[in-house]
């Protein structure tokens, strides 16, 4: 697995590792990518902030729609209308009632889709593990249970989202949180990540999802510290269309 020790280090080398060393040449839906599988990196001290990249432009847009996005995504909103006003993109993405699907607030902190009444009014011993929950609550309350588990998930892709005419596929499958030799580690897995205009915008967010369990978790192990962030793509991806874009950002004089 490749390591970093920053978020900026760590983008701009995977950038740059799809960029000129791709494995394969694909077309999705006839627009051409260069493409790396199944591929993974850690992050050793992963802070959330913008991406900074070798183009000074490129990192105001960064900056901007870093934080937009940030706060769309603690809005808990999946109204297409709210994400429209950061890019128009989204309304182009909308299911027909007006939501979108990777809509990543509300899905960990608003849909309350975790749980089973039927089973924990018989099994569980605190009330706080009765009834329906957000993933986000599953997360910390199998934290605050147990140090150890593996089983603090968050997930994001729905089996709902898999529709004949969903332009909106989530491309974020789970997130898991484990605390070992108590630090907070994180790892996210995804179906598909564009480097250009996606992971940009991810990384910052996941890692502030640490951040957040640090603060959720602090009341019950308040020497816990934040470890390290681990991102898995099934496909990692930049589109041809972009190329131009991407030589400034990592420096490429040349091009490919």
């Amino acid at each position: 697995m490749k390591r970093y020790k920053d978020i900026h280090t760590a983008y701009l080398e995977t950038l740059r590792d799809i960029y000129l060393n791709y494995d394969y040449k694909t077309s999705p839906r006839g627009q051409a990518i260069r493409e790396k599988t199944d591929y993974q990196f850690q992050i050793l001290e992963p802070i959330s902030e913008p991406i900074i990249t070798l183009d000074e432009s490129r990192n105001s847009i960064i900056r901007e729609y870093t934080s937009k996005e940030m706060e769309l995504y603690a809005s808990r909103s999946n109204k297409a209308s709210d994400f429209g006003k950061a890019s128009k993109f989204w309304e182009k993405i909308a299911n027909p009632d007006g939501t979108i699907n990777s809509a990543y607030g509300y899905l960990i902190w608003e849909n309350k889709s975790y749980g089973n009444p039927k089973y924990e009014l018989y099994t569980a011993d605190r009330d706080f593990f009765k009834g329906y929950r957000t993933p986000w609550e599953w997360a910390v309350q199998s934290l605050s249970a147990d140090k150890d588990t593996r089983q603090a998930i968050i997930r994001f892709s729905l089996p709902e989202h898999q529709y004949w005419g969903n332009k909106d596929q989530t491309c974020t499958l789970s997130g898991n949180f484990l605390i070992r030799d108590n630090k907070l580690n994180l790892s996210v897995v995804m179906r598909s990540n564009d480097v250009w205009l996606g992971l940009t915008y991810d990384l910052p967010w996941f890692i502030s999802l640490m951040d957040q369990m640090l603060l959720d978790l602090r009341a019950i192990y308040p020497d816990l510290k934040k470890g390290s962030y681990t991102h898995i793509v099934h496909s990692l991806h930049v589109y041809e269309r972009d190329a131009d874009k991407i030589a400034r950002a990592i420096g490429d004089q040349h091009g490919q």
